[in-house]
């Protein structure tokens, strides 16, 4: 009763609740979408594997163009370099140099591990957007009061049904103040969470401001996680479409 009589007393005078200070859900979705997203981008970062048993570091060049064209290319170390993966639409190959050769990733392999990290063939496919392969909504702050600061909202995606992933759910923390996503946190259909991405050291870079580290930790696989850090981003620069061919790809070129 106590509680339902604070409620009338603040509709009444006027004083916005929690719920009020929410962004539009479906504008919030979409900011989320185009984070890292642009007409087209160009950005330079590292990518460290850890495992209990070893440690390994990659540099690398990406760009994109929309949602359906990546195209990444291995700088280092020595015995990685010239490694490359293209993706157009749902179709992805990967480059070898040491042999010379295109291999394209079967869809039976696109759950499977990128370069031995935590991030799957399907994360750097990613052609789906939240706002098109999810059904979203908000949660209370209740749910997760002791994983979250004040000011930070919770929002829950469930993919449709024409959505192909392994997750059941996601559920994002996001800070109200810049709208900047906190972590992601991945479900399975029985509830149990499969793997966690954290965000952090937001920073500006082309224009932007955006957390520029990224940090994946697998839920079943104690002492792994991969942490990607960028160190230079540029948006709408204007990425050719010839970057974005299997030419490209074979020709150790770097867009």
């Amino acid at each position: 009763m106590k509680c339902a009589a604070c409620l009338i007393i603040l509709a009444m005078t006027g004083i916005p609740t929690a719920e009020d200070t929410r962004p539009d859900l479906d504008e919030l979705v979409e900011h989320l979408d185009r984070l890292y997203r642009s007409d087209d981008s160009y950005s330079e970062m590292t990518m460290t594997i850890e495992t209990p048993n070893w440690t390994r570091t990659l540099t690398m060049k990406a760009w994109s163009r929309g949602t359906d064209r990546t195209f990444i290319r291995i700088l280092s170390p020595a015995r990685d370099a010239g490694m490359a993966t293209l993706r157009i639409d749902d179709q992805m190959w990967n480059y070898l140099p040491n042999t010379n050769s295109t291999v394209r990733v079967p869809p039976s392999m696109m759950s499977g591990s990128w370069m031995g990290s935590d991030i799957t063939n399907n994360d750097i496919v990613r052609e789906i957007t939240y706002e098109e392969g999810y059904t979203y909504s908000y949660l209370p702050d209740s749910a997760f009061s002791g994983d979250i600061d004040q000011g930070t909202v919770i929002i829950e995606l469930v993919p449709r049904r024409s959505t192909a992933v392994v997750w059941s759910s996601i559920v994002i923390a996001i800070r109200l103040d810049d709208l900047i996503p906190l972590w992601e946190r991945y479900y399975d259909s029985g509830g149990d969470l499969i793997r966690t991405i954290t965000f952090s050291e937001v920073q500006e870079m082309g224009g932007r401001t955006i957390p520029t580290v990224m940090e994946v930790v697998p839920a079943d696989e104690e002492g792994n996680r991969t942490n990607i850090r960028w160190t230079s981003a540029e948006f709408d620069r204007g990425v050719g479409e010839d970057t974005f061919t299997l030419r490209n790809l074979q020709s150790g070129g770097t867009g």
